[in-house]
């Protein structure tokens, strides 16, 4: 097993009952102003957690205020009294205390999944600084609670990969570690043990197992874990198949990956130019015939030794890294020998990763990496004994060793070894598609090591990595008490990039890998819920849901977030309903998230996110995704990111790639209205139980109307909006990525539903923070609703009763 084996805190009542104490004393919570003690206990009771956006906490709040806080989030939980936690390990997890025995806990209509990277919850509007264990519980004390007597557990907190980062980002772990940049050092070194914990085995009773610990960067994110759950959030962890190039996980278990010997490769393809300078040079070979035809030198310059020695030697130089200009007079000479050598670059590289060479190269591996650490070639290693990280990675890459790197989206079979860099400092590849078409532009993945999960040349699975990888996920799961991963990077893992029949042909994950790690998870914790990044390409939904068990897909919202109208969301909601109507009864649902914001939103090729559609359109976003219900068989969660409360424009990319806080817009109006739109929604039962189907619909105008009904209340929901933003990206009739403004529209006359009457409105009111319930609506006559003007991304909600 490759993850870090610390001396790791047991989480008990006991030993939280004793840190919490030891925090509230170090941070002085007894000394808070009673006024203050009281509003902020006040809030918490009212709304189960307290309505502030993040930033918001952070310039607010106090170290004691934030405890403060937690203590009464933790009350209502029923996890802590009279100043002592009461949990037993079986029910840490909201999901288990609220006894659910499957994972349809994560697809509930109403349910929030937020999306939070603790190294940018500290206040990135005055420091770059990573965010602490501190931060981390001002984000933990203002997430929004759930509704369980719907069975809707509080809003799930989501964390991306809190590794050590390879190349500034977060999705290229150093390690399975734990960042050392999120230790928070004040914590660690006050409560280390000095507040009397005691680290007790699970179950027992007395003092036997008595040992000292640190509360280091994994324990105090243990310990913050912990504290969600039994504030009553759910978590989940973001997990790849594949790590950083030269990780722990792949020093201590080189056989995980596939492994390229450069100077090798290098030395074959030095030879192989010699070869065609070679045949090029003789007068009666006809080989390059076609091609020496094509070009405008002279058959005596093409022949000249002095032209093809001289563009030999640059494309040799080119393959060790050192770049010489190449003259107008030799470049389609010189592009004939590089298709050539191509043909070469590609078979080698093909024959280095076989089976049989792999073995070869691993044992090189293993030799060079034992010889440092001084340890027996034969020795089982973890990532602990990777005591010498930087010297084994340069003695590797001193012999041209280096794990073969990922590709493209759409990228199939092997990469290609093509050159070095300039200046030689690391190897560049080339990758083709299943039809051998070059898509190496495509490919953004060469820094990353997938995981060697299939033998290519043998078509057998490799079931030692599949072992290796099954064993670590379960271990970070174990680790940290996870309750659902989200699988990063498995897009395009059943189409014909990555398949044929039925056989993997691509470095991404195999179905048949994530399906068996799901279902070994889901063995050992049956709610264990989890999610796949697939955007519904093609639409392979028995694919991953049947045949991989994910419970929950990634989406398309963003992605196409300039066409998801109201119509276009009741359509997947359909879809989806569709999909579930084949499903057995007693087999879970499949959903799939409503994706307000995710971190691959600012990524330049995406370029769909909340903040481009301006307030109004932003919020109007939100509250079509809470108030456009799919029914029993569509039951959809909503997604969105820390910072989208308080309208942060952008920011998650940036933090995604650097260990820093996140600037954050500090909206507080937006924010008032972001969070009383979910608990409308949260706290409506046609909202959580009916379905949604639209009534009246102006595509030119913006103009959309919409009815929510349910069988079991004579309660219904009818809504009026302009459905178009202040401000959007989208593309027009030829494609070109525009900036749109959109107007008001005016004097619209529309019917209520016939069998309904509108017997109220609902308003936001600024004091209270809520929707209030107005039985006086000035616009409505004879079932009619009139309106002067509708400005973009207006909407009005009624209550409309069945007629008897």
């Amino acid at each position: 097993m490759s993850l870090i084996a610390q001396s790791l805190l047991t989480i008990n009542s006991e030993n939280l009952t004793h840190i919490f104490a030891g925090l509230k004393s170090l941070y002085n919570v007894a000394e808070i102003d009673e006024n203050r003690k009281n509003y902020i206990i006040n809030k918490v009771q009212k709304y189960g957690y307290l309505p502030y956006p993040h930033i918001k906490a952070l310039e607010e709040l106090t170290e004691a205020e934030t405890l403060l806080a937690l203590e009464e989030k933790l009350k209502l939980n029923n996890t802590y009294k009279d100043e002592n936690f009461n949990f037993t390990p079986e029910n840490i997890s909201p999901v288990s205390r609220a006894g659910y025995k499957d994972s349809s806990w994560i697809n509930k209509e109403g349910h929030n999944v937020k999306l939070v990277n603790l190294a940018g919850l500290g206040n990135g509007n005055k420091t770059k600084e990573p965010g602490k264990f501190i931060d981390w519980l001002k984000q933990l004390v203002t997430l929004p609670g759930g509704n369980l007597e719907q069975g809707i557990l509080a809003t799930t907190m989501y964390i991306i990969p809190f590794h050590p980062r390879e190349f500034g980002c977060a999705y290229l772990p150093k390690s399975s570690e734990v960042s050392e940049n999120l230790e928070d050092s004040f914590i660690k070194e006050n409560l280390e043990c000095g507040a009397g914990v005691k680290n007790l085995k699970d179950g027992s009773a007395g003092l036997e197992g008595l040992n000292s610990f640190q509360l280091d960067a994994k324990n105090q994110i243990r310990l913050f874990l912990a504290l969600t759950q039994l504030a009553g959030h759910p978590t989940m962890y973001d997990v790849l198949p594949q790590t950083g190039r030269f990780s722990k996980t792949v020093l201590a278990e080189p056989y995980v990956a596939r492994w390229f010997d450069i100077k090798d490769l290098t030395n074959k393809l030095t030879e192989e130019a010699e070869k065609i300078a070679l045949k090029l040079a003789q007068n009666d070979n006809n080989t390059f015939k076609e091609e020496i035809e094509k070009i405008d030198l002279n058959l005596a310059q093409t022949h000249n030794f002095i032209f093809i020695e001289r563009a030999k030697i640059i494309l040799q130089e080119e393959l060790l890294g050192i770049y010489i200009p190449l003259t107008d007079d030799l470049k389609e000479i010189f592009e004939i020998f590089k298709d050539k050598l191509l043909l070469k670059k590609k078979e080698f590289s093909n024959l280095m990763l076989t089976k049989e060479n792999q073995e070869k190269i691993l044992t090189r591996v293993k030799e060079i990496i034992c010889k440092i650490l001084e340890k027996p070639v034969n020795s089982e290693l973890t990532e602990d004994d990777i005591t010498q990280h930087g010297e084994i990675i340069g003695e590797l890459i001193k012999e041209g060793l280096w794990p073969a790197p990922g590709g493209a989206w759409c990228s199939s079979g092997v990469p290609a070894f093509d050159k070095m860099n300039e200046g030689g400092g690391y190897p560049m590849f080339r990758h083709f598609d299943n039809l051998d078409k070059d898509v190496t532009h495509f490919a953004n993945l060469d820094c990353q090591t997938p995981y060697y999960f299939v033998y290519f040349d043998k078509k057998e699975y490799n079931q030692k990595v599949i072992d290796f990888y099954v064993n670590f996920l379960k271990k970070i799961r174990s680790d940290y008490n996870f309750d659902g991963f989200r699988v990063d990077h498995i897009d395009h893992i059943v189409d014909e990039v990555s398949e044929k029949d039925g056989f993997p042909i691509s470095y991404r994950a195999p179905r048949k890998v994530l399906g068996l790690a799901n279902n070994e998870l889901k063995k050992e914790v049956p709610h264990f819920a989890a999610l796949a990044e697939y955007m519904l390409w093609d639409n392979f939904f028995k694919e991953y849901h049947s045949d991989m068990a994910f419970d929950l897909l990634w989406g398309c919202d963003i992605i196409s977030q300039y066409q998801k109208t109201v119509s276009r969301v009741v359509e997947d909601n359909e879809q989806l309903e569709e999909y579930n109507k084949t499903i057995g009864k007693n087999k879970e649902k499949m959903s799939i998230l409503k994706i307000y914001n995710n971190q691959d939103g600012e990524f330049r090729e995406i370029n769909q996110y909340p903040g481009q559609l301006g307030e109004a359109g932003a919020l109007f976003k939100w509250f079509k995704f809470k108030f456009i219900p799919g029914g029993e068989l569509s039951s959809r969660p909503v997604m969105f990111v820390d910072g989208d409360e308080s309208f942060t424009k952008t920011g998650i990319e940036s933090v995604i790639g650097a260990e820093e806080s996140m600037k954050r817009n500090d909206n507080y109006e937006f924010f008032e209205k972001f969070d009383a739109i979910n608990r409308f929604a949260l706290n409506n039962d046609v909202l959580l139980n009916g379905k949604a189907k639209i009534v009246g619909n102006n595509k030119d105008t913006g103009f959309i109307s919409w009815l929510v009904t349910s069988e079991n209340s004579k309660e219904n929901i009818f809504v009026v909006a302009n459905e178009k933003p202040p401000t959007e990206v989208t593309r027009n009739s030829a494609g070109e990525v525009v900036d749109v403004e959109n107007q008001a529209i005016y004097n619209i006359e529309t019917l209520v539903p016939r069998d309904f009457s509108v017997v109220s409105e609902y308003v936001f009111d600024r004091e209270e923070l809520d929707f209030s319930e107005k039985t006086e609506v000035n616009n409505l006559s004879d079932n009619k609703l009139y309106f002067e003007k509708l400005e973009p991304s207006a909407f009005h909600i009624y209550k409309v009763l069945t007629k008897i």
